[in-house]
């Protein structure tokens, strides 16, 4: 799965679009922990942000700053199961009636990253960067692959305006 992951962030990357297939409950519980935070501004682009997200055991957490509350807010989600989850964190900004997106997503591979950057055919090699290889799509979306023992952590970085 965490290949298959890997691969729909890559090809969800490049394409710019969302893909509705992650679990409706989990989209619904994301959006309501904004919501309890009285953050309303980024509905879309929350659940596009959860749009991939599954598992058996969800966790999602929200921070802000009581100065910028009304227009700013930060989640971390960790979805999927045993061995193969997404650690996942996303700040939204609201300006000008639009709502800007970062996101990190954090995926563990028990492949070794020669292995994982091999499957990520849409990523290309820029740089190795101390412990880091660093790796961008077409689309300008990094990938970072960090090694750890025999396995990868692999990195991706986005950003959109809703």
């Amino acid at each position: 799965m965490k290949t298959k992951i890997g691969l729909l962030i890559g090809t969800l990357c490049l394409s710019n679009f969302s893909m509705a297939n992650g679990d409706p409950d989990f989209i619904a519980f994301a959006l309501k922990q904004a919501h309890d935070r009285a953050f309303y501004a980024c509905d879309a682009a929350i659940k596009d942000t959860f749009s991939l997200a599954s598992g058996s055991d969800i966790r999602v957490l929200t921070d802000t700053f009581d100065e910028t509350k009304n227009d700013s807010l930060k989640i971390t989600g960790i979805y999927g199961s045993k061995g193969d989850t997404v650690f996942l964190e996303a700040e939204y900004r609201v300006k000008n009636k639009k709502c800007y997106v970062t996101k990190s997503s954090t995926i563990t591979s028990s492949k070794s990253c020669t292995a994982y950057a091999s499957e990520m055919k849409a990523f290309n090699f820029l740089a190795e960067t101390g412990d880091y290889i660093v790796m961008k799509n077409n689309g300008g979306v990094p990938m970072f692959l960090k090694p750890l023992n025999n396995s990868c952590i692999a990195i991706f970085q986005t950003n959109r305006i809703f």
